[in-house]
């Protein structure tokens, strides 16, 4: 994806924890960050305790959507998913995107990876790796001040 492009779609068919959601949904009041994210990923833990810190820091003033992307055969586990869901307190939609269509509509191709949406649901900040967190932060605390 590239800045300022829209919010993809979510496909009807995705398998939803906490959850579903719908574009329509997701835009219009708050600034949304799509996180994607895999069992496997070993850095993955670290961004979301960051992430739910996030949360409870700015309760109400941003949505969140993560994406599960199985990086192979064994990420397709929907009971491990689900129990990882629940020891990283991941009580926000989290969408299991087996296939790969939603990894496909935002182009991603790593995990940790974010995309920050502004509340019209236009690509405002894209990154991945845990690094940079702080950069993260900084352009979420920016859009929720935007009128």
């Amino acid at each position: 994806m590239k800045l300022r492009e829209e919010l993809p779609e979510f496909y009807r068919d995705l398998q939803w924890i906490n959850g579903k959601q719908t574009k329509e949904q997701l835009i219009g009041e708050l600034p949304l960050l799509v996180h994607f994210w895999s069992v496997s990923c070993s850095l993955c833990k670290g961004s979301m305790e960051t992430i739910n810190k996030w949360k409870g820091l700015y309760s109400g003033k941003f949505n969140i959507v993560s994406v599960h992307m199985p990086r192979k055969q064994e990420d397709i586990n929907d009971v491990l998913i689900k129990t990882i869901i629940k020891q990283w307190k991941m009580s926000h939609s989290v969408c299991l995107d087996h296939n790969l269509n939603v990894t496909k509509a935002f182009q991603n191709r790593i995990v940790p990876s974010f995309y920050l949406f502004d509340k019209n649901g236009l690509l405002r900040h894209i990154q991945s790796g845990e690094n940079g967190m702080y950069m993260l932060e900084k352009r979420l605390t920016h859009l929720m001040k935007e009128k």
